[in-house]
């Protein structure tokens, strides 16, 4: 499979990125979809040691015009998802690489979180992975952003096929924004979210905002009590029933909950204080 990474605006108009931004821009872009690669080869999120991993992933060229490089990646058939897709019901595969990529990039960037079938159902089979993978892209994503206005505008990635391209995901000025600007929310608020996934070993999850159309990756408070804890495995039975069997049941639980939020105040990650059936009840 190949990739591209487009370079667009400024400088890379003239075929040149400024040098330090943009290596370092190119080091996020690798490593961030290396990371997603590779844990569809080992079922694991690994953070270095790659050249373990029975993965190939070379830079082929630079194409004229614009700054664009084009990636390759190549495994053994008999290795790559083996310890994923094995997890997934009808053996669920398709473009399941692409479709991870997409996701990764949209929940780091805050965009709308439109999964696939293929991702839902790894979301479903491995609770949890998902959102580590994404907690481990992050820090790669964000130095990916390095260069945005600094001599490049917009950073494109996509996967080339045998028509048009199939695009993965696009960094622009508003994503570098979203992804390198934190604000401290300590406002106390109650809102309605659905618990789409949780790790019970770290205490953190995603929690899809039903007015958002967006999941927003969330911690437990420490203090946290028993019953919101039972709260919300309930909110993820009746999320997963809907999605996978189609069951018209509420996954809305009422939350009461502190935020990080983004300069232009979307909230990029929340901490559970409590969570209750219904918002009177907090």
């Amino acid at each position: 499979m190949y990739l591209t990474t487009k370079f667009e605006g400024g400088l890379a108009e003239e075929h040149k990125i400024p040098a330090y931004e943009g290596t370092k821009s190119l080091e996020g872009l690798t490593r961030s979809i290396l990371i997603v690669s590779n844990f569809l080869v080992e079922g694991k999120v690994r953070y270095k040691k790659f050249g373990t991993v029975p993965l190939t992933f070379n830079l082929v060229s630079q194409q004229p015009g614009s700054f664009e490089s084009i990636y390759e990646i190549a495994y053994q058939a008999a290795v790559i998802g083996a310890p994923v897709l094995g997890d997934l019901a009808g053996g669920v595969a398709g473009n399941l690489l692409t479709d991870l990529i997409k996701t990764v990039y949209r929940r780091v960037c805050g965009n709308v979180d439109d999964v696939s079938d293929q991702v839902a159902a790894l979301e479903d089979a491995r609770p949890g992975d998902i959102g580590a993978l994404v907690d481990a892209a992050e820090p790669s994503i964000r130095l990916a952003h390095n260069v945005i206005n600094h001599g490049v505008m917009n950073i494109n990635i996509q996967q080339l096929t045998i028509n048009a391209p199939n695009q993965l995901a696009a960094l622009t000025p508003a994503t570098k924004q979203y992804v390198w600007q934190n604000v401290i929310n300590n406002a106390v608020r109650l809102k309605l979210f659905s618990i789409a996934s949780f790790n019970a070993n770290q205490g953190t999850g995603r929690a899809f905002d039903l007015e958002q159309g967006r999941s927003i990756p969330f911690e437990l408070s420490s203090d946290v009590d028993r019953v919101s804890v039972d709260t919300l495995l309930s909110s993820i039975g009746s999320y997963t029933r809907r999605r996978r069997l189609g069951d018209n049941l509420s996954s809305a639980v009422a939350v009461k909950y502190t935020s990080v939020d983004a300069l232009d105040n979307r909230m990029k990650k929340i901490r559970i204080l409590k969570v209750r059936n219904e918002i009177i009840d907090l």
